[in-house]
């Protein structure tokens, strides 16, 4: 049933009161946002800002582990020079000619 089948004559009749553009006005502005442009801009800022919150939770977790790969790149690089002079006393012994 339609909203004028259950609207009442403020007297208390029970024939509704005939106003067609009615249910098409309750329909419309069910969502604000798709009427009020500051409610959809409101809506719209919210949307980005939940984004933006994730992009930099991303950021902030890839900087993390950019952190920990420099930290293990430092790590292999001291490892690799004490190799290396180990090496080079390790074979200063011998002279290949």
């Amino acid at each position: 049933s339609s909203y004028q089948d259950k609207v009442k004559d403020p007297k208390g009749y029970e024939d509704p009161i005939p106003w067609p553009p009615l249910e098409g006005y309750i329909e419309k502005y069910q969502k604000p946002e798709d009427v009020d442009s500051i409610t959809r801009a409101q809506q719209e800022l919210n949307e980005t800002k939940i984004i933006l919150h994730k992009t930099i939770e991303s950021v902030l977790e890839r900087g993390e582990k950019i952190d920990n790969l420099v930290q293990k790149s430092d790590g292999l690089s001291a490892s690799s020079k004490m190799f290396y002079q180990q090496a080079k006393k390790q074979n200063s012994c011998c002279v290949v000619m």
